[in-house]
């Protein structure tokens, strides 16, 4: 081959890659305020070598040769009530369609973190736990003094099994890689120094407490439920041993469990029960807010209860997610979770932002989970037996007409999309910037196939210009104000 014919083909090379780099495509998914978009498939962007005509820009560098936690996965809970909804209030074909909509990826945003209430919390029908020594409705009942069952001949799955366990299994059959975590609001009433699983008196606020006499009942209480939900066909991938355990609600299940008090639990009764029955679920310290990491802390550092404890369970009402970094800087070979932070009535303004915000933080701060209250309530935020009365679903199945039901996404459902429907299992946070003087707050995050995600806010009140910049090429976009994008490219 001649010189001449070697340099055009080195030209037609360069030209070729030139040509391929820009024309490397970016998919963009988008969801506005006001819902009128909705994970709205943009027109795809394409990177380019040369993006000079937007070079003054403020530039979100990504860069994924810097890798952070892995992400376990996003989602809400089952709650008695949402399963109750689902099963009890929509035809099967709704149900089924609801289901797509919620877990499928072709379809649906792909959720796979179900956090369990095992009892009843306030979102229940009534109150119930697998173990009740006096009859449970819609108000908590009182066992009898000394009454007790500390062998748990009395044990039973029965309240589950009637809709819980099948819609569980409903959601696994459409995305079997769901990670299911169980916690109680309260242990049975005969377990705790007021008989009754209210977290306190209603008349007295006094709090009540798990017995230590009944510490090896309750840990046999976890490994009893852990088998019966595997038996069922639904494998428990974490647990927490108590919700909020600082707060002792006196209108629904709830328990005061002391840092110490629950390190005790841990350390002395959990950990030989599970080793016993040879179960090994990531178990969660704390699983209350971000205002207390003296709590985990507490925890972590006891020798026996450090030992099996995976990391620690955070919840949003109080506190900053910024608390997990510092967790993290102090126990480096343990894991954070976001495992509750509810929407409702309550808030104003814009949501969208105020919880895709949110997301972007708890992400960048550590946090392998985002996951929301309720997956479902009716259209009265309910059922519920005490407690929150205006918290929101991922969806809302409205019974306004009973004999059409209508099920309707939620503000919080694409929240949760935009994340959850593009990050595969194994994915990993990567670098990205925030670019300096704009309203733009973003995350990124690396599939195991090599696709890039990238989740952006403009939490702003115009829209905003920017470029987004990996390996040397760059593309130009905009996002209207108070607006989330989702980016994706293969690498």
């Amino acid at each position: 081959m001649s010189r001449t014919a070697v340099l055009a083909a080195r030209l037609a090379l360069v030209a070729i890659a030139a040509t391929g780099a820009y024309a490397q495509s970016v998919s963009v998914y988008q969801t506005t305020p006001d819902l009128l978009e909705a994970m709205s498939h943009r027109k795809a962007l394409h990177f380019s070598a040369r993006p000079e005509s937007a070079a003054n820009l403020p530039v979100i560098t990504i860069d994924d040769a810097q890798r952070f936690q892995e992400i376990d996965g996003f989602g809400a809970s089952l709650t008695d009530s949402a399963a109750w909804l689902f099963a009890k209030k929509l035809t099967p074909a709704q149900t089924d369609a609801a289901f797509k909509l919620l877990f499928a990826r072709k379809g649906g945003i792909a959720i796979n973190f179900l956090r369990q209430p095992i009892g009843s919390s306030d979102l229940a029908v009534t109150f119930y736990s697998y173990d009740d020594l006096c009859q449970q409705s819609a108000k908590a009942c009182t066992t009898p003094a000394g009454l007790s069952d500390p062998n748990l001949e009395h044990f039973s799955l029965a309240h589950d099994q009637e809709y819980i366990l099948p819609m569980l299994r409903k959601a696994l059959a459409v995305n079997s890689g769901i990670h299911v975590m169980i916690t109680p609001w309260s242990p049975p009433g005969w377990m705790k120094t007021s008989g009754s699983m209210l977290g306190s008196n209603p008349e007295t606020k006094e709090p009540s407490h798990l017995r230590p006499e009944f510490y090896n009942a309750f840990a046999q209480y976890f490994v009893k439920t852990i088998q019966g939900y595997q038996a069922a066909g639904v494998p428990v991938w974490a647990m927490s041993v108590q919700n909020e355990p600082l707060y002792a609600p006196p209108t629904y299940s709830g328990t005061k469990m002391e840092a110490a008090e629950q390190a005790a639990f841990l350390g002395n009764a959990l950990a030989p029960a599970l080793a016993a029955a040879h179960l090994s679920p990531k178990v969660m310290a704390y699983d209350h807010n971000w205002n207390r990491p003296d709590y985990p802390e507490t925890v972590l550092n006891d020798p026996k209860a450090g030992a099996l404890v995976a990391g620690t369970a955070w919840h949003h009402y109080e506190g900053d997610p910024s608390v997990m970094t510092k967790n993290h800087a102090e126990f480096p070979r343990k894991d954070q979770w976001v495992t509750e932070s509810s929407g409702g009535a309550w808030q104003k303004g814009n949501v969208l932002a105020e919880e895709a915000g949110e997301l972007i933080a708890v992400t960048r701060n550590w946090a392998r989970s985002y996951v929301l209250w309720a997956l479902a309530t009716d259209q009265n935020h309910g059922p519920f037996v005490g407690g929150c009365d205006t918290c929101r679903g991922l969806v809302t199945i409205d019974l306004s007409d009973a004999a059409h039901p209508r099920v309707k996404p939620e503000v919080d459902y694409y929240v949760l999309g935009h994340a959850s429907k593009f990050l595969l299992p194994g994915a990993v946070r990567i670098a990205s910037d925030e670019p300096a003087g704009t309203q733009i707050k973003d995350v990124a995050f690396r599939n195991p196939d090599g696709t890039i995600v990238l989740y952006a806010l403009n939490a702003g009140a115009a829209s905003q210009q920017f470029r987004i910049s990996f390996h040397g090429k760059a593309v130009a976009t905009t996002i209207p104000a108070g607006s989330v994008a989702t980016f994706t490219w293969k690498q």
